[in-house]
């Protein structure tokens, strides 16, 4: 029923895409290709698809982040899958696949915004690599934020964000990570103390190795 409404709706009412205008595309590939490369692809063990500060990107995440636009995940999972995946080509070819794990919202901050959009982003993700011809899962009950901690666009000094993101994180069900491969993804990360905190929860909870992936740098 979802399906057919929406076909209605973008008949009626077709998208359009939000570098160029063109119909039926929440964000074209062409314009998807004309987003800025990051000034530093890999900064604190992370990689990252673009900067911030691109315009574009950053009209992208904050529509899907804060206005529910969640469309724009397809799009931002595509970015990743183009521009940082063969950088992680080993993982990707190795005989035991990474789990792909997305950075999880406190249960407050959930029930408020209605979704995770990391989350979505991993989804689609790992759904374009599967239609590829490999088998990639998407994990997303074994890492928890377990305390809710104020938003970090808001906490401008470094110390302080690595304090209050501190002891947020749990890992649940850990036999499904213990020697594992994982691969981290988030939509944006500015300073590093989100992933740095994520990180080494699930070392202690038997990781193999993490490697963290995100759309933009702020």
């Amino acid at each position: 029923m979802n399906k057919f409404f929406n076909i209605v709706l973008n008949f009626f009412f077709p998208q359009k895409c939000l570098g160029c205008g063109k119909e039926n595309a929440i964000l074209c590939p062409d314009c998807l290709s004309k987003i800025d490369y990051p000034t530093l692809l890999k900064s604190n063990n992370i990689l990252a698809a673009t900067d911030y500060n691109d315009g574009l990107a950053k009209k992208a995440i904050w529509l899907l982040k804060y206005r529910g636009i969640k469309q724009l995940a397809e799009p931002m999972a595509e970015l990743i899958k183009q521009r940082l995946l063969p950088k992680v080509r080993p993982w990707l070819n190795a005989k035991v696949g990474p789990l792909f794990i997305p950075i999880p919202l406190s249960s407050k901050r959930l029930r408020e915004r209605g979704f995770n959009q990391s989350e979505l982003i991993a989804r689609y993700l790992t759904q374009r690599l599967n239609l590829d011809g490999q088998r990639f899962n998407l994990c997303t009950n074994v890492l928890y934020k377990k305390v809710h901690t104020e938003s970090q666009v808001l906490v401008k000094d470094r110390e302080k964000r690595l304090n209050n993101i501190k002891n947020s994180f749990e890992v649940k069900n850990a036999e499904l990570i213990k020697d594992k491969n994982i691969i981290l993804i988030d939509d944006v990360s500015t300073t590093g103390a989100t992933m740095a905190e994520a990180k080494k929860v699930l070392r202690e909870a038997g990781a193999k190795s993490i490697m963290a992936l995100v759309v933009a740098r702020g």
